[in-house]
């Protein structure tokens, strides 16, 4: 056939339909290949483009024809393998670079081997830059600048394309642990199989990566990235090109402004290989609907303005805790701030409970007491000794004196009981501490309290202690 799609036409059909390539170069990842089989391009094609429509289904067969590739240049070579009787199809690096370009999940991670080749070459570019001419009349001088700024570049593109790969490396954790929660009875199997995966993956491409871009490393074999870029700098700048000088420098602080991003993302790895199976199966789920919520926002960053909002209904409904999240009270956060009054709260409640623990030697024993075999006589024994206690301590202002009080006393006084509080808090009303008053509030609510032996039920009736006469609650007992 005569008749093609021109480059432009081509290449904006395979943007059109983006899945194709990216399956291919999936592929080809997998297999560690730098071309595409023929019969694997044709069989995705064939796939794809069942559910088109038939003027479209055509345009698609015809514009990855393999003739049509080649005829418009984005495959540069045809290789024939005869032994495998299949035909190889290399593509345009810039092509396929694009298409990677356009989704993240086809970043190469940068292995040791080709980070080491840009060092070399770089190291390269400046032996050759200390005899350069450093004239612009000198076509190898200015053939060898150029050299330089595209390495330069290239090295910038594919290290910030490695640490946006790698700060997608929460999904991918989450799909190496999805298995975590399906099956607990081989999660001892499955936890080896991901430390070995996770593992090969910190050694093979996050570590050489830290090591690199780190200023400090040395090299047996010659200088660092930084140092090699810092004589460059030397160089040009002692022979006058400022201006390549200054751009290779703000390039060394972008490289350097790389090492932090993916620092943290080797801890998280460190972090992640220490998770038990709960916390996979949590991270896994955290995971998974944050990717479907993604995915509803990806929906809206459109050219239409028509989709302003996420339309979740269907994702809220088929996530349970969801339904009714809207109705539910917000917790509520902590303001501390910088308020000097809570301070000075949590200032005087540390002193008063400091006063308490110097007088440790003076605290009395409450006598035990069954609840069948009860004495009045022993009740008021114990009533008394808690009382004196109580005309001994230093109180501050509060609004809940029963409160208060129950906190300094539970677990600090031996054989001490809530019932014994309310009654001593009787006699306390009547003659309150100096310079305090007691003022009774909120008579009819309830107060419970439980305890694995028993459980009290109170008329519950607010002590607050005030300075200068301001109100306090009691609480008085009704049953126990």
């Amino acid at each position: 056939m005569s008749k093609r799609f021109s480059t432009l036409d081509t290449t904006r059909l395979l943007f059109e339909h983006p899945k194709i390539l990216f399956r291919m170069i999936e592929r080809m990842d997998r297999n560690e290949a730098r071309y595409i089989r023929e019969s694997d391009l044709v069989a995705e094609v064939m796939d794809y483009t069942r559910t088109l429509g038939n003027a479209d289904r055509d345009r698609v067969r015809f514009a990855l024809n393999t003739d049509n590739l080649f005829r418009s240049g984005l495959v540069i070579d045809i290789i024939k393998a005869e032994a495998e009787g299949e035909r190889r199809l290399v593509f345009q690096d810039a092509l396929i670079n694009l298409m990677r370009a356009c989704n993240a999940s086809l970043y190469q991670e940068l292995t040791d081997a080709r980070l080491r080749g840009h060092l070399v070459t770089l190291r390269d570019v400046r032996n050759r830059l200390e005899s350069s001419s450093f004239s612009d009349a000198d076509p190898d001088y200015t053939e060898l600048r150029d050299d330089l700024n595209e390495r330069v570049s290239q090295l910038i593109g594919l290290l910030r394309q490695n640490v946006l790969r790698m700060q997608t490396i929460s999904a991918q954790l989450a799909d190496l642990s999805g298995d975590a929660s399906r099956a607990p009875e081989k999660f001892l199997e499955f936890r080896q199989n991901l430390f070995e995966q996770i593992v090969t993956l910190y050694e093979r491409h996050i570590k050489p990566t830290l090591v690199f871009l780190n200023p400090d490393t040395r090299l047996p074999d010659g200088s660092n990235l930084f140092e090699t870029l810092e004589a460059m700098v030397r160089l040009l700048e002692s022979h006058g090109d400022h201006g390549l000088a200054d751009q290779l420098f703000r390039s060394s602080i972008s490289l350097n402004a790389l090492y932090k991003p993916i620092q943290a993302v080797a801890q998280e790895v460190e972090h992640f290989l220490r998770k038990t199976r709960q916390g996979m199966v949590q991270y896994n789920a955290m995971e998974h609907f944050y990717g479907k919520l993604q995915e509803l926002k990806g929906e809206t960053e459109t050219l239409s303005l028509k989709r302003k909002w996420l339309e979740g209904g269907d994702f809220a409904r088929s996530t349970g805790f969801l339904v009714g999240l809207r109705a539910q009270q917000r917790p509520k956060h902590y303001a501390f701030g910088e308020s000097s009054s809570y301070y000075q709260l949590l200032f005087s409640e540390l002193e008063l409970r400091l006063n308490d623990l110097r007088r440790k030697a003076e605290v009395p024993v409450l006598q035990e007491v069954e609840g069948s075999g009860r004495h009045t006589r022993i009740d008021v024994q114990r009533i008394n000794q808690l009382y004196q206690w109580l005309e001994t301590l230093e109180l501050r202002p509060t609004t809940d004196l029963v409160r208060e009080l129950h906190g300094r006393l539970d677990g600090f006084i031996p054989g001490y009981r809530f019932p014994d509080l309310l009654a001593a808090l009787n006699r306390l009303v009547n003659s309150p501490p100096e310079g305090l008053q007691v003022v009774t509030t909120n008579r009819f609510r309830i107060l419970d309290q439980s305890s694995d032996s028993e459980q009290f039920v109170y008329r519950k009736r607010r002590l607050e202690t005030t300075e200068n006469n301001a109100p306090v609650n009691q609480e008085e007992q009704q049953h126990a």
